[in-house]
């Protein structure tokens, strides 16, 4: 009989560390609030699934990068978030941006 158990014991075993480990995640940096604007322009981008906002948010963000009012680590935030949105990844882009502004309300 535990020669039966064992083997689902270590499947579960694995699967509460697996969740464990995906649940576990660095936080995003404090950005201020005109970023914060950026990431809320992205994300309403990505719920409507709309590439033109996508298009009008990436402008405004190339504009603010070459003015120099957005550091480099907020930067490749931003840019990783258009990219999802660029590759149709609306959801997992959404996600993102939720939890970015979480994290800004936690800080």
């Amino acid at each position: 009989m535990t020669t039966r158990a064992l083997p689902h014991l270590w499947l579960t075993v694995a699967t509460l560390m697996l969740v464990f480990l995906v649940s576990c995640r660095r936080p995003y940096p404090q950005l201020p609030r005109e970023q914060l604007n950026l990431i809320q322009g992205i994300r309403t981008a990505a719920n409507t699934r709309s590439k033109q906002r996508v298009d009008a948010v990436k402008q405004v963000i190339k504009k603010s990068i070459a003015a120099g009012e957005i550091p480099p680590e907020t930067q490749q935030i931003l840019e990783d978030l258009l990219k999802d949105c660029s590759n149709e990844n609306y959801n997992k882009a959404e996600k993102k941006c939720v939890l970015l502004l979480k994290d800004q309300l936690r800080q």
